[in-house]
């Protein structure tokens, strides 16, 4: 039995691109994806070597495009190109040089040394998919609305090229009429911002936390301290590590922005949590940690709470310096910091061993546990507490003059755990006033007792202490969380700005079924801080992907953009149409009439008779006038053939195609399918 011989599967070759607007093109798009990095990611040296160098590599390729690749040449284009890769691994791994967008820097690099080698139209392309990988990279680094006119601006470029080369080979000029081209525009952005506005946002899951910032090498020393944090006092450690909330005093919080969250669902940024209340100061009692990898799975972590919503992204970037405490929204599936190493703590708080620094990113994906009430009054009244510490239970530090206030707090709503907990802190909420300019408590006043019954007038800490100690009283087991409020959360980027002033402090309360619930007596605030999927449209729906470094993920990060999103997909809408137009005019319309038998066969052989030829015919030119073009620039026949391919040459083949297409066209008259056959064979 004879053996098959598969071909050979090969793309086909790809022409010589001699449109210097088109180059132009693909060199701006790269210019604004170095710009995107040079602006939102702080890096400046490569970006802008990269850019010179890669002017300069666009104006030799241009120059060369004719010429034949010679074996040195690649050899030393491969050889910058393995450079370029050592450059991005020792980066990676030991922060040579000093770890800053090493991914963005690769790609700049690769883009740079590539450029002196752009011949063909898909080495063009090719340069223009990594310049949006660059652009893509910076996404991650870019928290405002501007960033969208720099994704349209690539589109335009993108957009621009694919016409300049098309135009170019036809020999027509790169123009087009202000009247149609205004229409077309105006008609994209027209229908991006419906399908933006109209379209309902999909829901979405998270499987892993991906970010872009390169470890930190510093390792952990020591035991495991408590970092300074707002609303946490700073002792005389050098490292700022205290582990107590002292009540008698709170200094003043700003209005700086301290990080940004990119999430697809507001939440409490929880930090460090307290679970011992003395003389008006609250302490951890249990300092054992487990030390884990920057990435930690889920397998490592407690499973999902029944009946979950899903799970959501978190990105925190960092803008000042941080203490090494990862603040999230709980319960956490999996994340990843850009540190050595991670410890947690008793109370599933991560620390990192050295403060996180501005610019610095790090991922979590949380699940969204569903805490409505229906839910919570399904579980069961937690007196007692089996199972729980003693100290989640311990109220020595009250009063027993709040102790009957949280009796008669709860009056008549003692049913069921939730009825009870809501009762206390509506009754917080209802009755007390909230501030941030509080003055110190008076000496030897009991923290608790003076804003219970002489102020009344309290900060988180006030309200949050005072319902956990009277939720024990009450023998419901609560502790004392720390870290922010949401801060001034933006739907339509799916971010949120968090201050110096959203340093907050809350209440987690202990329920059977649904673990630490998280519940907000302050004023102003939501009494059951319970994380949900704001209701809303396509505007950022799917921003929280961002995160996500995965096939598609490029377009998805066109919904972090805002109301300049619909920018992008806009002019992908138009280059749509575009498409389509030109391939119903190509189909000659549907509805019209029927192609005759003979025509589009002829009208297919025409076609490839002028690819072999190398130039095709242009919109202005009858095909007598082509005829006679070619003719012109053909040099004469060698003997047995020249031009041809078998008996014929391509000038006599061209001609006869010419007056077969003239007699269809003008005089209605095509030829047999079977005539036009002969004329492919002969060609072939």
């Amino acid at each position: 039995m004879a053996a098959v011989k598969l071909p050979r599967l090969r793309l086909p070759a790809s022409p010589v691109e001699n449109s210097l607007e088109g180059r132009a093109f693909v060199f701006s798009g790269f210019a604004v994806s170095v710009l995107a990095i040079a602006l939102y990611g702080q890096d400046y040296v490569v970006p802008a070597v990269g850019l010179a160098t890669t002017a300069l590599g666009h104006v030799i390729s241009y120059r060369g495009r004719m010429l034949k690749r010679t074996f040195r040449g690649q050899v030393v284009l491969a050889s910058l190109v393995f450079g370029a890769l050592a450059y991005f691994l020792a980066d990676s791994v030991l922060a040579i040089f000093g770890g800053v967008l090493p991914q963005a820097n690769f790609a700049i690099a690769l883009v740079a040394v590539t450029s002196f080698d752009l011949k063909t139209r898909r080495n063009c392309y090719s340069s223009l998919w990594i310049s949006l990988a660059i652009l893509y990279l910076a996404a991650v680094y870019a928290w405002d609305y501007v960033f969208g006119v720099l994704v349209a601006l690539w589109a335009a470029y993108l957009a621009g090229f694919w016409m300049a080369t098309h135009l170019r080979r036809m020999e027509a000029k790169l123009n087009a009429p202000p009247a149609a081209l205004g229409t077309l525009v105006l008609g994209a952005l027209a229908a991006g911002v419906v399908g933006f506005v109209l379209i309902p946002q999909p829901g979405a899951s998270a499987p892993t936390p991906l970010v872009v910032s390169l470890p930190n090498f510093v390792s952990f020393k020591g035991q495991l301290e408590n970092p300074a944090l707002p609303l946490v006092q700073i002792s005389g450690d050098p490292s700022g590590a205290t582990g107590s909330i002292d009540l008698h005093f709170r200094g003043r919080l700003g209005d700086t922005p301290v990080m940004y969250v990119r999430t697809g669902a507001p939440a409490y940024w929880r930090g460090l949590v307290f679970d011992t209340y003395r003389d008006g100061s609250w302490t951890s009692s249990n300092r054992s940690f487990v030390t884990l990898q920057p990435y930690v799975p889920a397998r490592l972590l407690p499973p999902a709470p029944p009946h979950n919503l899903g799970t959501f992204v978190q990105v925190f970037r960092v803008l000042r310096p941080l203490p090494g405490v990862i603040s999230a929204a709980y319960p956490i599936q999996s994340l990843y910091a850009p540190v050595s190493a991670l410890r947690e703590d008793a109370y599933g708080t991560f620390h990192t061993p050295d403060v996180l620094k501005p610019g610095q990113t790090y991922s979590v994906v949380s699940f969204l546990p569903n805490l409505s009430a229906d839910e919570l009054r399904k579980d069961t009244f937690a007196g007692g507490a089996a199972g729980q510490a003693p100290e989640y239970l311990d109220a020595g530090g009250l009063s027993a003059q709040a102790r009957s206030l949280a009796i008669q707090a709860v009056a008549g709503h003692t049913d069921n755990q939730f009825d009870t907990v809501m009762a206390l802190t509506n009754y917080l909420q209802g009755n007390f006033q909230y501030s941030q300019q509080l003055g110190h408590v008076p000496a030897g006043r009991d923290p608790v007792d003076w804003f219970l019954f002489d102020v009344k007038i309290g900060y988180c800490e006030q309200f949050a202490t005072a319902e956990a100690l009277m939720l024990r009283s009450l023998g419901i087991p609560a502790r004392l969380a720390t870290g922010y409020s949401t801060g001034q959360y933006d739907s339509v980027l799916n971010q949120a700005t968090v201050r110096e002033q959203d340093a907050h402090a809350w209440v987690e309360v202990w329920f059977p079924n649904h673990g630490w619930v998280p519940v907000d007596p302050s004023p102003g605030f939501s009494a059951l801080a319970a994380t949900q999927f704001p209701n809303r449209w396509a505007a950022g729906g799917v921003a929280r992907l961002i995160p996500r470094l995965e096939l598609g993920a490029p377009l998805a990060a066109i919904g972090s953009f805002g109301i300049l999103g619909v920018i992008p997909p806009a002019v992908a809408i138009a280059l749509l149409l575009v498409i389509v137009w030109a391939w119903l005019r190509k189909r000659h319309w549907r509805g019209r009439v029927r192609a005759r038998p003979g025509e589009s066969e002829l009208l297919q052989l025409y076609e490839l008779v002028q690819r072999r030829l190398g130039r095709r015919r242009a919109p202005p030119e009858t095909p007598l006038e082509y005829r006679h073009i070619i003719r012109s620039t053909l040099s004469p026949p060698p003997p047995g053939g020249g031009l041809g391919t078998g008996a014929m040459p391509l000038d006599s083949l061209l001609e006869e195609i010419t007056e077969a297409v003239n007699e269809g066209v003008y005089a209605g008259r095509w030829p047999d399918p079977k005539a036009v056959r002969e004329l492919s064979n002969r060609l072939s």
